[in-house]
């Protein structure tokens, strides 16, 4: 059984059940995913568009549909009791399953851990407790987890070898109706129904204003699987801009743009490995900010600037994410020529960081492992 919480996780999860399919052609997978696992052969028992809530107050609003859910979820591991439940990231969700699993003599292997190296440090002891083996992305995790007593091993980010192109830019531009003597700008506004609402408006507004200083520029926004359509090209509506929108391969949309707004999460990142000039932007409640504030114990919001510690793509969070600060800084990543080579040579480094280890396929070398071993 696989769980995860998110888009991302989605992803990440169908590449980890091809890999063990490569070892275990006969197993059978089932869980909490979306488009990517459901491809992969994952059977789908709660689509992950249900769990794609961020921010405490928004947790709250839903809390009784989550909570039906993780009931929902714990029966269906008591009915079946897998080999192995693979957990993805989604902390809220799955340290709960964690503790159901091991009460049903379920093993447990943790894949791309919750950030609490940041924040809610006391989350380590549910961890010691509860998972048999975490799977972790970054190299600083392993030292964390090694010093807690859990076991752990680094597998390598799964983005290292997913983050390629597999068509040229002006295949792209072309195939996509998109103009070719234009600089295309990606409005990258995350993958929750509450991310659009808080950080498309905004980044609608800084293609306004930058639409007012130049005329070379179009933009392309992708659709996540958890989204809709309708919604994405609601708040486009409401606009006079004209903005491309498209599901197509996520590394294809990256590739083709030269320049990208995005949403804080897992996509900064692939734009990191991609080496496309970026900001980051990210807004939610009030309440929850002012949460966060207090708990959260990290400098940066891009997992890229964590790791480099350092500010390699510029934050606009909360106050700061404004239309006019966004518009300025995509002004400057299209045109500031130093800038932008320095930005890029920052992010090979952090490429070179994360190393090459094929994060999918060990992952799935783990799981067989724990599956096997008796």
């Amino acid at each position: 059984m696989i769980v995860t919480g998110e888009a991302s996780g989605d992803l990440h999860g169908a590449h980890v059940v091809r890999e063990i399919k490569k070892l275990l052609p006969d197993i059978d997978c089932y869980g909490v995913g979306g488009t990517q696992m459901q491809q992969a052969g994952v059977d789908i028992q709660t689509n992950v568009s249900e769990l794609s809530v961020v921010g405490l107050v928004e947790v709250l609003k839903h809390y009784p549909r989550l909570r039906k859910i993780l009931s929902k979820t714990k029966d269906t591991l008591k009915l079946k009791k897998p080999d192995l439940l693979i957990l993805i990231d989604s902390p809220d969700f799955n340290l709960p399953l964690a503790k159901a699993a091991k009460q049903y003599g379920i093993k447990i292997m943790y894949y791309i851990s919750p950030q609490i190296w940041a924040w809610r440090k006391g989350r380590i002891k549910l961890i010691q407790k509860y998972v048999d083996m975490m799977a972790v992305v970054f190299p600083f995790e392993e030292k964390f987890y090694l010093d807690a007593g859990v076991p752990v091993e680094y597998v390598g980010h799964p983005l290292i070898k997913e983050a390629r192109a597999t068509i040229e830019k002006n295949q792209f531009i072309t195939l996509t109706g998109l103009d070719s003597s234009k600089k295309l700008i990606g409005l990258f506004p995350g993958s929750r129904v509450s991310e659009i609402e808080n950080n498309y408006p905004i980044l609608l507004g800084a293609a306004n204003n930058l639409l007012q200083k130049r005329q070379d520029i179009q933009f392309i926004t992708p659709i996540a699987t958890t989204l809709s359509d309708d919604l994405i090209k609601k708040y486009i509506l409401e606009t006079d801009i004209e903005v491309h929108t498209t599901s197509e391969n996520i590394y294809n949309v990256i590739n083709a743009c030269d320049a990208i707004a995005a949403a804080s999460g897992t996509v900064t990142l692939q734009i990191t490995l991609m080496q496309v000039p970026m900001l980051i932007v990210y807004k939610i409640s009030p309440i929850t900010y002012r949460i966060f504030k207090r708990i959260v114990k990290f400098t940066y919001a891009g997992i890229a600037n964590v790791i480099a510690e350092k500010e390699i793509s510029r934050e606009f969070i909360q106050a700061d994410a404004t239309s006019e600060n966004v518009s300025v800084e995509l002004n400057k990543l299209l045109s500031d020529e130093q800038y932008i080579s320095e930005m890029k040579s920052n992010m090979q480094d952090i490429r070179d960081i994360l190393g090459d280890k094929d994060g999918s396929a060990t992952s799935a070398r783990l799981a067989v492992k724990l599956i096997t071993d008796k």
